[in-house]
């Protein structure tokens, strides 16, 4: 992510948290069928991630369950 955004993200989560947002940023574009073409599903994908990296409740799918990556 180019900016001072990406660069504030590159500096302050770690690997896995990131990993843990592209995981759940996928399944929002997918279950929510957002089109990365539209400027609100952008704006949208930007407060999911700010509400992740600060500990905020954020949307999910109805009935999604993450995959257990540990086993």
């Amino acid at each position: 992510m180019p900016g001072p955004v990406g660069e504030k993200l590159q500096q302050e989560v770690s690997k896995k948290a990131w990993n843990e947002w592209q995981a759940i940023q996928t399944m929002l574009i997918n279950e929510k069928h957002l089109s990365l073409i539209q400027k609100e599903a952008r704006e949208y994908l930007h407060e999911q991630r700010e509400r992740f990296f600060n500990n905020l409740p954020i949307d999910r799918a109805e009935g999604y369950t993450p995959p257990d990556h540990d086993n």
